[in-house]
């Protein structure tokens, strides 16, 4: 009888750790006269954490780890507000409002004018989706609301969505909700940028395709920038497989050379239990060498499978524990890493668990 009671109060003082650690953020979105809007999405961004507005454009959010979230707010026919949080167990109560979003003339313009579509569309969709062991499983349903174009002289290809894309990611068992923002790809240096807004939805559904989609979520995991910039915030660079290498000018000035290891400290100039800051003043090249051999079937894989890439820090860039950091300028990838476009996204709630067999990935 007291082994029965001591199990009950381990499980209870378990669960409500458990509970205790979670957020609960709740409020109501309107508009600019206070109106509440229906259906609008409200989600934490690049993670698995989104709902619906009700009827009365009130919604509720469980968070279920700390830290600090982008929080997104989004709906047709409206400007997306966006918000800092810090999740910290503690409730959070926030009422958001979208200002009406007044389409321009110039928007309707190009997008009547959206020439050679089915060429641009396959191009787009080589840069955006990539082309990986997993893109061919990756698709988006609504492509009509994409706008893509080249711009006058041809140089380069532009895209945005005039509603959020849903991208089905059948090799990892996402939906992906992505609001893409602006896309841009120069046609003639291949220099690509694009951004935005997005969250997760899982669906898996059936045990067998649960196994095949955890290996393939776990494949895509490691060696992948967000395994990088977790380990280098945990000081585990050496311990996950990733070697940090500097980089100089040859005599002529010319080529860019690969020298010598360097420390993980080198690229942190601040660090805090929530967030690192990075900045260093010249490309480093960036060696993962994969040590989980579980995940692959072929020996001969295991042996090669090495990414090298290349991590420039143009400016300093704050990054979070969990990997996040806002998009934008100061943080460029070439190599292995600059090929991981959205078929290969994992949201930054996912936690890597071992497999429970060695297993074959069937794609």
């Amino acid at each position: 009888m007291m082994k029965f009671r001591l199990i009950l109060l381990m499980l209870f003082l378990f669960l409500g750790g458990n509970l205790a650690a979670q957020t609960i953020l709740t409020g109501v979105v309107t508009d600019s006269k206070n109106a509440p809007i229906p259906y609008a999405s409200v989600y934490l961004s690049k993670t698995t954490v989104g709902v619906l507005t009700n009827d009365n454009g009130a919604y509720s959010l469980t968070i279920p780890q700390d830290g600090f979230y982008e929080l997104i707010c989004s709906c047709v026919g409206y400007e997306t507000n966006f918000q800092m949080i810090k999740a910290d167990g503690s409730p959070i109560k926030m009422n958001l409002q979208l200002p009406e979003h007044i389409v321009q003339i110039d928007e309707v313009a190009v997008k009547g004018k959206d020439r050679n579509r089915k060429e641009n569309y396959a191009q787009f969709l080589n840069c955006f989706i990539g082309h990986t062991r997993h893109s061919s499983l990756c698709r988006i349903k609504n492509p009509e609301d994409l706008v893509v174009y080249r711009t006058s002289n041809d140089s380069n290809l532009v895209a945005y969505s005039v509603k959020p894309l849903i991208i089905k990611n059948l090799s990892f068992g996402y939906q992906i909700n992505y609001d893409l923002l602006q896309f841009n790809y120069n046609l003639k240096t291949n220099r690509l940028r694009f951004a935005g807004n997005y969250y997760f939805q899982d669906i898996t559904n059936q045990k067998r395709e649960n196994e095949r989609i955890k290996n393939n979520r776990l494949t895509a995991y490691y060696g992948s920038r967000m395994h990088f910039l977790r380990a280098l915030f945990s000081g585990s660079i050496q311990q996950e497989s990733f070697v940090i290498n500097q980089t100089q000018t040859d005599s002529s000035g010319n080529r860019t050379i690969v020298s010598d290891t360097i420390p993980e400290t080198h690229l942190k100039v601040a660090l805090d239990s929530e967030s690192m800051t990075l900045y260093h003043d010249l490309p480093l090249v960036v060696i993962y060498r994969d040590n989980h051999p579980e995940l692959f079937s072929d020996v001969l894989e295991v042996r090669t499978r090495k990414r090298t890439s290349v991590m420039v820090v143009s400016d300093s860039v704050k990054v979070y524990k969990n990997g996040y950091y806002p998009e934008g300028y100061n943080l460029s990838w070439g190599g292995n890493m600059s090929r991981d476009r959205v078929a290969e996204l994992l949201p930054f709630d996912f936690v890597p668990k071992p497999l429970r067999k060695t297993m074959k990935t069937n794609f």
